[in-house]
């Protein structure tokens, strides 16, 4: 298994390092070899990948206490276009469509954007990125306003207003 698909399955398994090492050990044991990348060249494939969210905290009147985090979708696509695709794989882009949403279960809200690159000739590139996260045990729209929605919106709307975007080849033959 490939360095991408051992992060999707440990994020979506919701493994953290200590329960990964121990999964990863013991099905080497089992099987006698393992089946996936070792840590460290995952974790080099992913290395200064990261885009930090924006984390706060909401008080409700009640004293409950809501963690919440955010990353501002335009300026997660600024950050990630270059892990998306090269510009070179970007010949024949017919347009790319960007979709946003988001659904509570599981004692959280959590958003996610989608961002699809269609091609005329070869197949779409799909890459999907969690956006927003708010722990709160019930759907209050109230306190997705005040925490996570106004800068989702600005950067979403950033994206519709266009113009921040641009993808350079670079010329190395000099």
């Amino acid at each position: 298994m490939d360095a991408a698909s051992v992060e999707a399955m440990l994020c979506e398994a919701r493994l953290n390092t200590k329960n990964s090492r121990a999964l990863f050990k013991h099905l080497r044991l089992f099987f006698g070899q393992s089946f996936f990348e070792s840590e460290l060249k995952w974790r080099e494939y992913f290395s200064g990948q990261d885009f930090l969210p924006t984390i706060g905290e909401k008080v409700l009147e009640d004293k409950t206490t809501i963690p919440f985090w955010y990353k501002s979708p335009d300026q997660l696509i600024q950050h990630q276009l270059k892990n998306i695709v090269t510009a070179e794989q970007l010949v024949g882009l017919k347009r790319a469509d960007l979709k946003i949403g988001g659904d509570h279960g599981g004692g959280k809200f959590c958003m996610a954007l989608k961002v699809l690159l269609r091609f005329s000739d070869k197949p779409t590139i799909s890459k999907l990125f969690q956006i927003v996260s708010v722990s709160h045990s019930k759907d209050d729209l109230s306190v997705l306003r005040s925490t996570v929605i106004e800068p989702i919106g600005i950067g979403a709307r950033l994206i519709v207003e266009g113009g921040h975007f641009s993808v350079q080849t670079s010329n190395n033959d000099d």
